[in-house]
């Protein structure tokens, strides 16, 4: 799925009305529906009730016929509107509409007195993509109430007003909080960053039949990556296929106390479907994986605690490095002369590996068409401090373009960004997966994939997907809570199942 900016999507509209020959006001209708659709699973309508706040444009007309639609469906509904000597056609239309409806229509502004009981929904309709700069200050008493007041729930149509959809939004920006943000056909980028987890805790993307061949035909270089997409890339095995057809992959990395890391990775590689698995530590670890893993080939080095030599890889077809390898300097060093002798061979680079490539400056040493896989904390010691989040995106597509590696930076929406700079937000996953050897289990996913034959784009988006999908499996039957790293590859197979269907 395509990202698109604010000047896109209202294109895209106008391309809809025009092709489709239906009025902008048809497509309102249709919009708020599906909107309405939801609100209708999501509570009890007649035992709820809504409190909705538009604003002059077509995002308050958006919010006007969604009160209709409430009223109709049995909802108790009260309408606060923006006091203005003009309001767009469309929610001129909308507000002719509800005068019979016995809907309780209040005009009020920035400095109005506003009453919202805790038992209410919040539905903010009152700014939408068309916002090009933050609100001016006589907004701020308005959404300090909205965002204060005790209530059932917070509801954003389209965007969380204030948000700015393509452009970072300054810290002290006047932006609703919302609960729940139902945004129409296809995702805006500040949607998906993390700059705005205290406006958007739940995305849902509705399909209002937008128009697919301007979708088709309008470039972007962002993507929202959905099962469809994984599902096209997916390769399978025939009656004849034998292990070597689904590549030979090694796992360097481990030191004392750390084997956990190698082990999880190992099995993640295994159950994402590689013909061999060698798994290289320190001889600390040849016990712990040979009894943990039997299906798992372990070799080790002269050193007990910590690797002190790196082993040949000239006949394996994906290298993974880092897990649990821990920062000794003789490490270090062993890492810096096998980066500089493997200048051919694809990497999956994790962890300690990429805290000792910054350390040691010698990001220019990764082979091409490397895959690095940083937290935020590991980030920043590869690239340094970043402004805000599009400003850490415009740093890493140059780092990634440089170098020509691949960057997969691990949050709430893993963002896949390669050397052609196109960026990939994936879409799976939940908050249980923030613990302790999860990114190992994507480690050792990914280097499974690449070593099965995925191009590095491939095995990243791919990886990153099945990866997020189970563990959007296990919390089906685990509280995310008590989520732990293994539960993910214990449902590695399920997740391919699922993209199977």
């Amino acid at each position: 799925m395509k990202i698109f900016n604010a000047a896109q999507i209202q294109a895209l509209d106008k391309e809809t009305v025009s092709n489709q020959y239906i009025s902008s006001f048809k497509l309102m209708e249709r919009a708020t529906t599906k909107v309405f659709e939801k609100l209708q699973t999501r509570y009890k309508l007649y035992q709820t009730s809504f409190v909705i706040f538009c604003g002059t444009g077509n995002n308050g007309g958006d919010g006007l016929t969604l009160a209709r639609l409430l009223k109709e469906g049995g909802a108790m509904v009260k309408v606060f509107l923006v006091q203005t000597k003009k309001y767009s056609p469309d929610n001129a239309q909308n507000q002719d509409l509800l005068e019979d409806r016995d809907i309780n229509v209040e005009k009020f502004n920035t400095k109005s007195k506003l009453k919202v009981k805790k038992d209410d929904v919040i539905v903010d309709a009152l700014f939408g993509i068309g916002l090009h700069s933050p609100l001016d200050e006589e907004w701020r008493p308005i959404f300090d109430f909205l965002n204060e007041t005790p209530c059932l729930e917070r509801v954003s149509i389209d965007m969380p007003s204030g948000l700015l959809a393509d452009v970072t939004t300054p810290i002290e920006a006047i932006v609703f909080k919302a609960d729940v943000v139902y945004t129409f056909q296809l995702p805006k980028t500040a949607l998906l960053l993390s700059d705005a987890k205290e406006y958007v805790k739940e995305l849902e993307i509705l399909d209002i039949g937008l128009d697919l061949d301007y979708i088709e035909s309008t470039k972007s270089d962002a993507y929202f990556v959905e099962q469809e997409k994984v599902r096209n890339l997916v390769k399978s095995g025939t009656k004849f296929s034998s292990k070597d057809d689904f590549g030979r992959v090694i796992l360097i990395g481990g030191s004392k106390g750390k084997i956990g890391a190698m082990t999880l990775a190992s099995k993640a590689a295994m159950n994402t479907g590689s013909g061999i698995v060698t798994t290289y530590v320190p001889n600390c670890g040849y016990t712990i994986l040979q009894t943990a893993i039997p299906e798992v080939m372990c070799d080790t080095c002269a050193g007990e605690d910590y690797i002190k030599v790196f082993p040949s890889v000239e006949h394996y077809d994906a290298v993974g490095v880092g897990c649990g390898l821990g920062l000794h300097k003789d490490t270090a060093t062993a890492l810096v002369t096998f980066l500089k002798d493997n200048k051919d061979k694809k990497l999956v680079i994790d962890a300690d590996a990429l805290n000792i490539i910054s350390e040691q400056k010698c990001l220019d040493k990764v082979p091409v068409e490397s895959i690095l896989t940083p937290h935020e904390k590991e980030l920043k010691r590869l690239i340094g401090e970043w402004d805000n989040d599009f400003d850490k995106i415009d740093k890493v597509k140059q780092l990634a373009k440089k170098h020509n590696v691949i960057f997969v930076l691990k949050g709430a929406h893993t963002i896949t960004i390669a050397p052609d700079e196109t960026i990939y937000f994936n879409s799976s996953g939940n908050w249980g997966m923030a613990t302790a050897g999860v990114g190992d289990t994507l480690t050792g996913m990914i280097t499974s994939l690449l070593g099965q034959g995925y191009t590095s784009k491939e095995a990243a988006i791919v990886g990153v997907y099945l990866h997020g999908l189970a563990g959007d499996i296990a919390i089906e039957n685990i509280h995310p809570h008590s989520l732990v790293a293994s539960d993910l590859g214990k449902n590695i197979s399920s997740a391919y199942n699922q993209i199977a269907l």
